[in-house]
């Protein structure tokens, strides 16, 4: 295992690991490689500006942008059926508070109908009050009636009714008879 580990190498600026020959082929691998040059290991590294790291920074936000997919069908309906529960929904308070408001008016119709009625009912059992009946008699100028002006029938005798038929003469009070129905149902069909 210790022979397939790559060897470390620590690049510490002032000590010398290795060989101190030059390689003069650094720089080509390094373009090969990544397509850019890297700065010198050995060189100090430079001072960032503020207009670098804003730079930088832009760079690393418009790469994490990404692109807006398509809409789906079922999201669009999905939308649209929301919109529509929320209208019926708006529907159904404004026809809440309608009714509201007409139970309001209807109680308060009751309360002044059963205020009508105690009144109604007042009036009703005043003229019904024997008092009250010889009040207004008295005022409209009527007066009780005297003994000679009352007159007393006897029902005792029990009830009984007479019928008078007329005397049928024969031949000729058939005739009459058939001439009458037969005037009868003329006029019935005219």
């Amino acid at each position: 295992m210790a022979a397939t580990k790559a060897k470390k190498r620590y690049r510490t600026p002032g000590v010398v690991n290795g060989s101190l020959a030059y390689d003069f082929n650094t720089l080509e691998r390094q373009l090969d490689r990544t397509g850019r040059m890297t700065p010198d290991l050995y060189t100090a590294p430079m001072e960032e500006h503020a207009a670098d790291v804003i730079a930088r920074a832009h760079e690393k936000t418009k790469a994490q942008i990404r692109q807006a997919d398509a809409l789906a069908p079922a999201m669009v309906a999905a939308f649209a059926l929301v919109a529509v529960m929320m209208v019926l929904m708006v529907m159904c308070y404004v026809e809440l508070s309608v009714i509201s408001n007409s139970v309001v008016d209807k109680r308060a119709q009751v309360t002044a109908l059963q205020t009508e009625q105690v009144l109604l009912t007042t009036k009703h059992e005043q003229a019904f009050d024997l008092a009250t009946v010889k009040e207004a008699a008295l005022a409209a100028g009527m007066s009780l009636p005297s003994e000679s002006q009352i007159y007393n029938i006897d029902l005792s005798i029990p009830d009984n009714a007479v019928v008078y038929q007329s005397e049928t003469r024969g031949v000729t009070g058939a005739l009459d008879t058939v001439k009458e129905w037969v005037g009868k149902a003329v006029e019935y069909f005219r």
